[in-house]
Parts: C-alpha cells; structure tokens; sequence
C-alpha cells in the first residue's frame, strides 16, 4: 500500500447491541497481557477499551460497560478457553470492520501506532495523541517513509523534513542538525540546539549518532522550544526517535542491500514471545562501505564501516506493571574522510598559482571528480557507541507513573591523514572523545478526564550526568617545518618534538537538575489551554590543559593550564491556546521559551583565554499561530504554522586575536512558515509537499569576525542572515501502488527535495564566496512485493541527476602562511562536497 490509504466509511447500529455485548463480554474474560495484545493488534480499539480509544467520533462507538468492569470484572480462564475466544473476537471485529483499520491507543513503549488506514498516533507531548490533536509542528516519519525515501542517517532527514538540515564536517564529531536554521557543529563542547532523543533517552553529543539507523519504528522532528517536556538543548527543536518494541508474535525480517561505493548491508530482526507476559525483539545490522571517492595516493577508502546490534525485552510483572529493558552497541570504523576541493573563484589564478609551487602539488579544484589527490594516508575513524536503559510503567489507578533510567557510553577516535586537505602532509591530528552520561526520569501523568472531563497534566522529575572528555594532539611533518613555520624556525622545528608537537586535554563534568508540570485545562469543549513551566539547574566543572612542545605549533597552542565553572538555574514556559471548531480542523496560538546550556569552549588556541573560555546560555523565545486540518476519510491532510523565533545571547564563535572563541555574541530573529500537505486523491494514489519559509537575520552583531585577510578585524553583520538558513526549502513527492499479476504488487515512490541559495560557511563572516547556490535533489524507489508483503525486491537511486553541492564551506587550514589570503578577495575556502548520484538494491524477506 502506498502509505495510510483511505479507510471506507464505517457505522456501528445500536442494533448490533448483541453482537457488542457478546464481544465485550468475550474480552472480558481474557487474562490483562491477552487484552494489552489485542490492542496492539490493527482493530478498532473502541471496541476494546473505548474509555481510552481515539475514535472519529462519539456516535460510532458501541454501547460501552462501565469503567470498573473494564478494569477490574474480567477473570481469567484455561489457556485453550482463551485462545479460541481471543481468535473468535478477532475474526468478529474483523468481519464488522472490512479492510479498515482505526485508531490505536498506544501506551509510551509501543510508540507509533500507525496504520494503513489509520491515524498517526504520537508522543510529543509526553502521552499517546492523535498528530492532528498536537498543537506542536511536527513532522512524523514512520518506518516505512523512511524506507521508502531510502533514508539511512540522520543526515538523510532533510530530503524530506525541509525544516531539518543536517550535515558532518570530516569524520564522526562533527554532526550538525539545525531547525529553522539553529543548530551547532558537534566537533567542540558546546551543546546542541536540537536535542535527539531515543526511546525517550537522551543523546549527548550528536556525532555518537553518526551511522546507519536500525529497526526504527518512527522519528518525530518537533520544530521550536520543546523545554518545557524535554529540558535543556531543545531550544530550537527536537528529534524524538523511536524503537521497533516487542510484539506477542513470532516474526522477524531480513534484508540484504548493495549500493554504489561497494557499500553492501545485511540487516534483520526477530520477535520472539517468551511465554505469555515476556517478549523479545533484536535487531542487527553489517554494513561494508568503501566509500564514494579514491584517492591517487595510498590513503584508502573513504567510507566507513557499521556493525550495531540492539535487544530490547517487555515484561508484564503484573496487571499494572510493565518492565522494557534495552541494550544496544554501534561500532563504526573505516577512513571517514570526506571530499573538500578548494572553491577556485576565492582564490585569483596568481594565488592559485603560487600555492601549487609552493607545496610541490596540485589542489583539487573539481566537484565532479571521484578522485581526489588529497593526503588520505593515515586516515581513521573508530567510534564505538552503547547504552542501556530500563523502564518501569505502572498504572496507579487512572494515573500512569513511569521510570526511566539510562546509560551511554561513547568512545571516539580519529585520526586526520592531513589536517589542511593538501596534497601533502602537513598536520596530522589524533582526536579522541569520551563522553559517559546517565539521565533518570520519573513521570506522572494524570488521565484526560480529571475535573469531569475538562483537566489532564503530565509532570516529572530528571536528573542527568554527563562526564566528558576530549584530547587532541598536534603532529607536525617536516614539510610543516619548511612550508609553513617561518624560515626562521625551520632549524628549530625540525629539531624539536613534532609528535606530538603540541596537546589539549578538556575534561567537562555536568549534573542538572529539572521538574515540570504542564496542563490542560477545557474552558469549553471546543477550547483547550495548556500551560507549563520547568526549572533546570545545570552546574557545570571542567579544566583546560593546553601545552606546546615545539615552538614552531605556537599558532596552533600555547601552554595553558585553566580550571572552569559554570552554574545557573533557569525557568521555561510554554503557554498554547487550541480550538477546534470541528473535528476536521484545529487552529493554536503559542508562546515558548527554551535555552541552550551555558559552558565552555573546548577548542585550541594560540592565546591563552582564561576565563573567557565560559559562555552564558543562548535564550529562545518563540511565537507560533497554526492549524491542522483533515478531512474525515483522511483524503486531505494540510497542516501550517507560522513562527517567529527571538534568539538573545547567541552562542557563536568570534575572533579573540586571531583565534575564534565562542562567546555571546549578539540577537537573532528567525520567522517564517512552515506547511505541510498530503493528497490521496485515489485509493493508491498519494502525493506530499512540504516547505519552509524562512526569514533570517542578526538583529544585532556588531562585532563579527571579518573576512579573513580583510581589515579591520571585524565588522558589523546586523541585517545579515544566519547561516544554513534559505529563504525558502521544501519537498515533494509522489507515491503510486498497485496489484501486479497475482497476489503481487508494485509501490512506485518518487521525492524531490530543494533549498534556495544560504550561507554554508562554518564560521559566520558574510564571506560572499561561502553562499552555497539553490539546488534540487531527485530520488526514486521501484518496490516488488510478494503475497502479503512476504518478500519484497527494491531498486532505488538518490541524487539522481547528480548535483554537486557543499554541505559546509571551511576556510583554508594555515591558510596565511600558505600565502592564500588577499585584501580584496579574502582567503581560500573549500568546499565539503555532498554524497553524488548512487544507485542500490535490496531484497528483504519477512517471517
């Protein structure tokens, strides 16, 4: 099928009175786990619990027994007993509701329940609610979209979430996730402002995500604050990902896929019960890359290879307890290095010229080109990411009370063939990062039917840890010594260490603290308003190591040795008002704030900085008006929202001599509209746009670092719009299936994603030469699938007329001493190009 397709229409007759009665009275009699897998399985959940189902609308439903004999009047029969009424009102529910499925109550470790013809059930606001009831933008991917749009990493997700960009420099560190255009590079110590979240764990530091993604069951990009339910680091947004979870049945799936770079995967899973209240899911997958570029030199491949594995088991300890234990291990390894050719119009023909004389070689120069003569020697990536987590859910009465404790761990190193990207060796660095972190939540939420109907909340407690480590050492070839340190300390850099040639050691503890309540409240039954606040105190320890062992890595760092501390405690709100006039259509006004935690920078530098190495927290607020509209056979889902978002304190780096620091810089205003629509004009037929409008700039910035060779050393950006922010991003695409001889059929699925021109350098200058031009991105999937989806065989292509563009634009390494900058033109850039046209394959069979 393509998607949820459109369900018939269905009435339930008061007439049916005994057929209902019957079937309650059938279910009634089940032990709690056989009723709990009655409402994971695709039938309309009305009929089984309909205090709590999601339903269109209060005429259909049948007549219904009184809560308390719901809870607590049904006793347990034998086993045969059980299974043969179980089946029976299966197959009854199943005859009066042909081909349709509804609506699911899903309770928090099931997460997405998400049918054909069914609605789209998220946990947003930390409870079980039908996405077109959630006053929040947000974008839902479940497993088969991402299938579908061939999405395998986070940084696939902006293909077709034009509100997310996503993008790496080289190796692992450096992720980069920005919505509405806010978002850091994850290679320093700074916080992100896009929190990810997995099974409702918190991650870290985006680059332990880096790799494939396994066994997804959906990911919800939440756009604006998310601080009042999700804490500090959602200023801006979220990623709330989660799990396939354990099932009552026997099954499993296994894949085996091929694509360009000789990047072959094996990947599977299997769901096993374990008797009746136990089950267990694992899931793994191998990949083998060898990447997408060469190189003339003996550097290797480029690609990486990933090996992760994940085991989660569901027990019901009781009627009223559930326990999911997960445990997951990703390793990556490979070279890990990516493409970058000089951008030859920021460098004049003579510049050009004088660089190849002086290194001996030439630059790359070309996007196009497979090959690259870039010192790859030496290059490596391994990271190796694991975490457990545990997770009680109890019902006390109505109210639901859940715990939630977790632990990761990762463990990152790598190694530059050459720091600069010349066809030479110059600098070699050794990277290592270590970050450890436990987080503890405990959360109460209240029915939907407090105070008559009218009042529901959800509140909790977190605490998280975090111990963070990172070292970098600076290794220098004698190349290094005659190219770049002055004639003068040739002699003296030849003769000194060079490996290291000069060292950091960061190490950052932080502890914080948080509560939050939020609630809504039903003025009228048409009107809800929702309120909530959280307090976070984050108290943070850290030290700076810095030494130099060769006089000629003085401008790479010097000795310093500070120690560092940050505290503060800070409120954030959340403040939405929600009519909705019919069930069709909901309209919301909301105000939020969120911030992205104070700390320290972690980075090199050629002065010793002291103090000026803490930075106080970057402050959001955001004012939203939308509506979510869908018509009742789901045929037309159009869903908008405009924003505008006022960023004070903002955390970016700044020139400190001549070496940038992130400090607080000045305020930005990013507003726009965000909208999403989906069509399924014919049952098979299904076709989805999304766009972002954004409008960016800096409200004030009056210090910003210059361009470099340019004088004077900085100069005034207010006016100016941020980085990777476009005036205008969107998707589409196309989606058709349809029977093919036999029991067969064919899904045939076509995306195009586009973004206007924006800046894409790493470091804000309002260097002309950093604008990356507009450009579309095509993809397509051809689907095969077997009698009842059993098998399926997929050809699939992404970047298909095979655009070449830069997902980050960085200034030249040592490019003073290399003799690149110019008065009038500034200095050489290079470009980190964008994966090119690929092509895969993959049969996938189901058990």
């Amino acid at each position: 099928m393509i998607g949820p397709a459109r369900a018939p229409a269905i009435t339930v007759r008061r007439s049916s009175c005994v057929i209902k009665s019957l079937l309650w009275k059938t279910f009634c009699h089940q032990p709690q786990w056989v009723k709990d897998v009655a409402l994971r399985h695709p039938m309309p959940a009305a009929y089984l619990n309909p205090q709590k189902a999601i339903v269109p609308s209060r005429a259909t439903l049948p007549i219904e027994p009184s809560k308390h004999r719901a809870r607590t009047g049904c006793r347990a029969r034998g086993e045969d007993e059980m299974r043969s009424s179980f089946y029976l009102t299966s197959a009854a529910l199943a005859c009066l509701t042909p081909g349709a499925v509804l609506a699911q109550q899903v309770d928090s470790a099931t997460g997405n329940a998400v049918a054909d013809a069914g609605e789209i059930i998220v946990t947003a606001q930390r409870r079980s609610e039908r996405l077109q009831d959630v006053p929040i933008a947000i974008t839902n991917l479940d497993s088969g979209r991402l299938a579908k749009a061939n999405i395998q990493t986070l940084q696939d997700l902006p293909r077709i979430a034009p509100t997310l960009k996503g993008g790496n420099g080289p190796g692992t560190s450096g992720v980069r996730l920005s919505i509405r255009g806010l978002g850091s590079l994850g290679n320093s110590a700074i916080e992100p402002s896009v929190a990810t979240f997995v099974d409702g764990v918190y991650i870290a530091r985006p680059g332990a995500m880096y790799g494939a993604l396994l066994d997804l069951d959906a990911i919800e990009i939440l756009s604006g604050p998310q601080g009042t339910l999700f804490g500090r680091n959602a200023s801006v947004g979220a990623l709330n990902i989660r799990t396939k979870a354990p099932s009552d049945r026997f099954e499993g799936n296994v894949g085996v896929e091929a694509g360009t770079g000789d990047r072959y995967r094996l990947d599977g899973a299997i769901n096993v019960p374990l008797g009746q209240d136990v089950a267990l899911r694992v899931a793994g997958l191998a990949q083998l890359f060898d990447g997408y570029w060469k190189t003339t030199g003996t550097g290797g491949r480029s690609g990486v290879d990933n090996f992760a594995g994940r085991a989660t088991l569901r027990a019901r300890l009781s009627d009223k307890l559930t326990w999911t234990g997960r445990g997951d291990y990703t390793l990556t390894r490979g070279g890990g290095w990516q493409y970058t050719p000089l951008i030859a119009k920021s460098l004049t023909p003579a510049t050009l010229a004088a660089l190849t004389a002086r290194i001996g070689a030439p630059s790359d120069l070309d996007r196009d080109d497979r090959t690259t003569n870039q010192y790859t020697a030496g290059n490596h990536v391994d990271s190796k990411h694991w975490g457990v987590s545990s997770q009680f859910d109890l019902e006390l009465g109505d109210f639901a009370v859940k715990l939630t404790d977790s632990y990761r761990d990762w463990n990152n190193l790598e190694q530059d063939g050459d720091g600069s990207f010349l066809p030479i060796l110059l600098l070699a660095r050794d990277n290592f990062w270590r970050s450890k972190s436990n987080a503890h939540e405990l959360q109460l939420s209240s029915p939907t039917d407090l105070l008559g109907g009218r009042f529901s909340f959800v509140s909790g407690v977190y605490y998280y840890h975090e111990d963070l480590r990172i070292n970098y050492n600076f290794n220098l070839s004698p190349d290094f010594c005659r190219i770049v340190a002055p004639s003068t300390a040739t002699a003296a850099c030849l003769a000194n260490p060079r490996n290291p040639a000069a060292l950091f050691v960061f190490n950052q503890r932080t502890s914080s603290f948080a509560g939050y309540l939020q609630g809504s409240f039903k003025i009228v039954p048409s009107l809800d308003l929702t309120l909530g606040a959280r307090y976070t105190h984050d108290d943070k320890d850290g030290s700076f190591i810095g030494r130099n062992f060769n006089p000629a890595a003085a401008s790479i760092q010097t000795n310093e040795t500070t120690k560092l501390s940050y505290a503060e405690g800070r409120w954030t709100y959340r403040a939405n008002l929600a009519w909705r006039p019919s069930r069709e259509l909901m309209l919301f006004a909301t105000y939020s704030t969120g911030f992205k935690s104070g700390g320290f920078n972690s980075g090199n530098s050629n002065a010793a900085l002291g103090q000026l190495r803490v930075f106080n927290p970057e402050i959001v607020k955001d004012y939203e008006l939308g509506f979510k509209f869908q018509t009742r056979d789901r045929v037309l889902t159009f869903n908008a929202t405009a924003f505008r978002m006022d960023v004070d304190d903002f955390q970016e780096r700044a020139l400190f001599g001549i070496t940038p620091v992130v400090q607080n810089v000045g305020s930005l205003r990013q507003q726009g509209i965000e909208a999403e629509l989906t069509v399924r004009p014919v049952e098979g037929l299904q076709l989805n746009t999304g766009i972002a409008y954004l409008d960016s700039k800096f409200k004030s910035y009056p210090n910003a670092p210059n361009i470099p060779g340019f004088t004077p050393a900085t100069h005034d950006l207010s006016g100016f719009p941020l980085t990777f922010s476009p005036k205008l991003a969107g998707t589409s695409g196309v989606e058709y299936s349809a029977p093919v001889g036999g029991d067969m059929r064919i899904s045939l699925r076509g995306d195009i994603s586009y973004t206007t021109k924006y800046y894409a350098g790493t470091t804000i200058d309002g260097n002309p030469y950093t604008v990356q031009p507009g450009y579309s991105l095509l993809s397509a999937r051809a689907t095969l699938f077997g009698r009842d989806d059993n098998w399926s065989i997929a050809l699939f292509g992404d970047n298909l007329a095979d655009k070449r563009y830069c997902t980050n634009i960085a200034v030249q390494v040592f490019d003073a001493p290399l003799g690149l900058r110019n008065p009038t033109t500034g200095t050489g850039l290079r470009c980190f190009v964008g994966n090119p046209r690929t092509f895969g394959a993959r049969l996938t069979k189901n058990f």
